[in-house]
């Protein structure tokens, strides 16, 4: 049985609350929650909002293979680059660590029924899990989305909702279901629990390489993973395991770039959103952008945008030179590091660490 190890605090005015999936905003100020946990980490696992993980409904997410891609280390003068393979998760993404932590949680509260919105990759994740959990689950998803995702989504059981126009178009329908039902929104943008699932990426980072990763870079659009790595290594920290918190450098489409922006002190809203083929971080209004900038902010990192060629080119080129298949979203990534490098935020002897978010087989190929 799992017995309440954390409280949930307001980012906005810190005040606590009770743990709880359904509510995802303060009754105070009307802020967005993160965990708080009694206990200090230990180190050696990270701290999850579930006391025995025994009972967790897992597909066996995690554990994902750190590779050095010493042919593109070479070429881009790096001292080593390596990439987490995130892809190899049960449905293909980094995601499924968030969907484990929250479905139980889900599970363990009493939720049998909810509502999700996603570009795909966390839509095709909560599917999944909610099928291992024996819960239904309505995901709401753009029309356009790959056709690999929403076929996961569907073959899980979910319903699927697929709504027409932007990526913020499929979150306002889901939520008007929400409030029509009166269902669980178990948002994975929202909920405060789904990036705690993502700490155990550094966890298993630092267990291979220990101190030695100078910058980490990664794709961002809601946050899950730069929030709860992040977070992951300031647990390291804190325990004594590691000495510091590399740099975190956040990569998004010059097309949809509200993190760079906010980072940069840039003028840009909704209005300026343009197509972009990196799908997974194609988010205008991301409802944790305060915590994203302060997650890049406190380890001295940065954010770069990139363009739509550069997301073709640094998928071919992945898959030619390291025999990777990343989607779209996790090769804009590498473009990221190569303008990171250009422009000397990474020095050229540095140790890198990329995670490779998603699997390119979701997602037709562009020509």
């Amino acid at each position: 049985m799992n017995v309440p190890n954390h409280k949930l605090r307001c980012v906005d005015c810190s005040s606590t609350h009770e743990p709880s999936v359904s509510e995802l905003y303060c009754t105070e100020c009307g802020g967005l929650f993160a965990v708080e946990y009694l206990d200090a980490p230990d180190g050696e696992i990270p701290r999850t909002p579930m006391s025995d993980l025994s009972t967790a409904n897992s597909l066996g997410e995690g554990d994902t293979p750190l590779v050095l891609l010493e042919t593109t280390g070479d070429a881009l003068g790096l001292n080593s680059l390596w990439a987490k393979l995130e892809f190899m998760a049960p449905t293909g993404s980094f995601k499924d660590r968030g969907s484990a932590i929250l479905t139980s949680l889900g599970r363990d509260l009493g939720v049998t029924e909810f509502v999700e919105d996603s570009s795909g990759n966390a839509g095709a994740s909560l599917s999944a899990y909610a099928a291992a959990a024996g819960l239904k689950a309505h995901v709401f998803a753009p029309a356009s989305a790959a056709s690999g995702k929403l076929d996961q989504i569907q073959i899980f059981g979910a319903s699927l909702h697929k709504i027409e126009g932007p990526r913020q178009a499929a979150t306002d329908a889901a939520e008007e279901l929400v409030n029509e039902r009166r269902l669980v929104y178990m948002s994975h943008n929202l909920s405060p629990y789904f990036s705690e699932g993502m700490k155990a990426a550094s966890y298993e980072i630092t267990e291979v390489l220990d101190d030695n990763i100078d910058h980490v870079v990664l794709p961002v659009g809601n946050g899950s993973l730069l929030i709860g790595m992040v977070r992951g290594y300031q647990e390291l920290v804190e325990a004594g395991v590691v000495s510091r918190v590399p740099k975190f450098h956040g990569v998004q489409a010059h097309a949809v770039r509200p993190v760079v922006a906010a980072l940069n002190g840039e003028d840009w809203s909704q209005d300026d959103v343009e197509p972009t083929n990196a799908s997974g971080i194609a988010v205008s209004k991301p409802p944790r952008l305060v915590e994203m900038v302060e997650a890049i902010r406190s380890t001295n990192g940065s954010g770069v945008t990139v363009s739509e060629e550069s997301l073709t080119e640094w998928q071919t080129r992945l898959a030619v030179s390291e025999g990777v298949f990343a989607e779209m979203t996790s090769a804009g990534a590498f473009a990221g590091l190569v303008e990171l490098i250009n422009s000397g935020v990474i020095e050229r002897d540095s140790n890198v660490c990329v995670p490779i978010t998603g699997s390119g087989l979701k997602e037709p190929l562009k020509k």
